[in-house]
């Protein structure tokens, strides 16, 4: 067979002769340097298209997109077609507006098709081939134009199509030259339409490309999903990524220091809380994942209550945003702090108050019950116990006081630094805590912020319906405190393994929009929601990274929330055969080996479904070949069994269909089983693994055969 793609396309899709296995592959080479050849500049990719090696013949078809708008519906699909009669191949080049067959959403939305009319507004192309159809046939520019006024949805193509004779090859002009050509003069018509959506080029480069310097430390995406094929590292990779984000270094760096002493690093960023990890899946919910409500259980009367209890993600983005520090105060706030309503000696202007506020402290009374009120012979009611509960023992260092006003504004802002202390040589109000002030004497209403709850007399309470977000706007925004906020500038990293895995809405529901990195807290776009159980404001702090990694071949992937897919960008992580390399167990390369099944899996399935390189790398030159045969028996066989559900054919078509050695093999028919009422002809054909070839070097050579010629 010829080295030249012209002949080698032209007979397949002259499909007069059965296909050899060296002939598929040549042909399967063909075919990528095919498209390689359409490839206008480096901007152009194939987004789908047909495999030739399908059962399906005298066509061949492809569709390129702009990188960066793949996820859009247009594209300049290319199509070639044989005619036998004619002995000639149809070429036709089509600027469509189509979703494609692994798209969930596979008819373009109204907005897409007004989109794709920009092509009207470019200069017409209506020779040499080049006309215009809608769905009711070939229709000139101007009766389009016309159209689309009436009818904004209309959908239109711009087609260029030509006849070659093969005969004598393509007399003297290549395909490939033919359709370059066209697709050429489509370009400036489809990059009109890329005009009016420039936002996804932003979304969908590869997150590689935005790993930039700034400030002398590297600047990785907010939001990175790995996604590849099983066996590829993608979980491994996490790990150098996390450690890359968290000490501002490039991935070229971070792979100078080797896994293991990356791996060390990591596992002291994750025993600081810098690090959280965890894995979606078909029950994992909101609850989970931001707050739901628990049961539990007191110790002491067994009695069941329920409290509201943050998810994983909610306690992380909490750890994130902790330590807040206010400039000419030596404080921090804690994200997690709670918040209490204080009266000091009661509404309006009190001495007490006053004395608090310059004394940096808070009191109350209650002096009656002596110095340890729980162990007093006094009765006590239940307000009261309720009041000294929460002075003595519920609130705890680092929480956030607000002083009483009135019913509706707060005197002052505070944060409490110190135990329960009792001063004996005051006449009255004699508990008391160490507050820092942060705020005092002001008049700020809280009435909208507390859900439009009137505030209390009563000495001491939560006030679970406000934020530590809120308290922080209320010192930066109404009374000029400026943030200096260290904290925030250290790299968090929340990593997702299986992330389309998990239903998306379920788990994030309304927050999917909060992790848009010009969403996060301290954007000029800042978007908080009130949370559903708890009522707080909640938002997702600017320096949390979410990586996650996805399976291509989980069947899932196709359900994956498009919100999502949005809001992440992606980073391909292919099988890569060169780890192998130098591999030989016991005569077998290893390298070749693996090359090989994929290059014919990515022919007969896709290349979402390729064999990862994970699976061989526990093995060396100097294992047995039991080793090999244990890899295959336990996840190259089955793995493929689920690709192609246990299609005998195809699986042995991967192992190179080598008739001395067989790694499937037909069982003897089931005769003799049943009477006369079955037909042995309707029978199943079943196959079992040939477990006496599995442990011979040459089996596994036989696949790769003399595809290589050093093999």
């Amino acid at each position: 067979m010829s080295d030249k793609i012209e002949t080698i396309l032209l007979e397949y899709l002259r499909g007069e002769d059965e296909i050899t296995n060296e002939e598929a592959i040549a042909i399967q080479e063909a075919e990528k340097r095919f498209y390689e050849s359409l490839v206008i500049g480096s901007d152009m990719i194939l987004t789908d298209g047909n495999r030739l090696i399908n059962g399906r013949r005298n066509r061949l078809w492809g569709v390129l997109k702009k990188r960066g708008y793949e996820e859009l519906p247009h594209g300049i699909q290319v199509d070639l077609r044989w005619r036998p009669e004619e002995e000639e191949v149809v070429v036709r080049v089509v600027l469509q507006c189509r979703y494609g067959r692994g798209t969930r959403r596979r008819y373009p939305s109204a907005e897409d098709l007004v989109r794709h009319s920009r092509l009207l507004n470019m200069p017409y192309l209506s020779e040499d081939g080049f006309h215009y159809e809608s769905e009711s046939g070939i229709e000139t520019p101007d009766s389009l134009k016309k159209q689309i006024n009436n009818e904004k949805n209309k959908n239109i193509e711009l087609v260029f199509t030509l006849n070659v004779s093969a005969r004598e090859e393509t007399q003297g002009r290549e395909l490939t030259d033919i359709l370059h050509e066209s697709i050429k003069r489509i370009i400036p018509s489809y990059e009109a339409i890329l005009e009016a959506a420039p936002a996804m080029v932003e979304e969908q480069v590869p997150a590689t490309v935005k790993n930039h310097l700034e400030g002398g430390r590297a600047v990785h995406p907010k939001n990175t999903i790995l996604q590849g094929p099983p066996g590829t590292g993608k979980t491994y990779h996490t790990v150098l990524y996390a450690v890359a984000i968290i000490e501002g270094k490039t991935m070229d760096e971070i792979k100078k220091d080797g896994y293991p002493e990356v791996k060390r690093r990591y596992a002291k960023y994750r025993d600081e809380n810098r690090i959280a990890f965890t894995t979606f899946h078909q029950s994992y919910g909101y609850e989970e994942f931001i707050e739901g409500i628990k049961p539990v259980v007191a110790s002491d009367t067994n009695e069941i209550g329920f409290n509201i209890e943050s998810g994983i993600f909610k306690e992380f983005c909490d750890l994130a945003a902790a330590g807040h520090r206010f400039g000419g105060y030596d404080v921090s706030i804690d994200g997690e702090a709670r918040i209490w309503k204080v009266s000091l000696g009661g509404s309006g202007d009190h001495p007490l108050k006053k004395a608090c506020f310059d004394k940096g402290i808070m009191r109350i009374g209650w002096d009656n019950y002596g110095e340890n009120p729980f162990k007093s012979t006094v009765s006590m009611n239940p307000s009261e116990r309720s009041i000294l509960t929460y002075f003595y023992e519920t609130m705890k260092a680092g929480d956030i006081v607000l002083s009483l006003k009135d019913e509706r504004h707060i005197d002052g802002i505070g944060i409490i630094e110190g135990e329960v202390k009792w001063l004996e040589d005051e006449a009255q109000y004699k508990r008391s805590r160490k507050v820092n002030w942060l705020a005092k004497n002001i008049s700020l209403d809280i009435h909208e912020m507390n859900m439009r709850k009137n505030l209390t007399q009563k000495t001491v309470y939560p006030l679970d319906r406000l934020s530590v977000s809120q308290v922080e706007r209320m010192l930066e925004g109404e009374y000029g405190i400026p943030d200096i906020n260290d904290q925030s500038e250290k790299p968090y990293v929340f990593i997702v393994d299986e992330i389309n895995r998990g239903n998306i809405s379920k788990i994030l529901g309304e927050l999917i929009t909060l992790i848009e990195p010009s969403k996060r807290l301290g954007e000029m776009e800042e978007t908080l929601v009130k949370l559903p159980y708890s009522k707080k404001e909640f938002g997702v702090p600017s320096n949390i990274y979410i990586i996650g990694t996805m399976n291509t071949a989980d069947r899932s992937i196709a359900l994956m929330d498009t919100a999502l897919r949005r809001r992440f960008q992606f980073i391909e992580m292919s099988p890569d055969s060169l780890t192998l390399r130098g591999i030989s167990v016991k005569g077998v390369n290893l390298e070749h080996l693996l090359d090989i099944m994929n290059r014919r899996i990515a022919a007969l399935y896709d290349r979402d479904h390729m064999i990862g390189h994970a699976y061989f790398t526990s093995l060396s030159s100097d294992d047995n070949i039991s080793a090999l045969e244990q890899v295959f028996l336990k996840s190259i066989i089955p793995l493929l069994q689920e690709y192609f559900f246990d299609d005998f054919g195809k699986i042995n078509a991967i192992f190179g269909n080598d008739k001395n050695y067989p790694i499937l093999i037909h069982d003897e028919p089931a005769f003799g089983l049943f009477d006369s009422s079955i037909d042995p002809r309707d029978l199943e054909t079943s196959y079992r693994i040939n477990h006496d070839i599995l442990n011979q070097p040459d089996t596994y050579k036989a696949i790769y055969g003399n595809q290589y010629a050093k093999a």
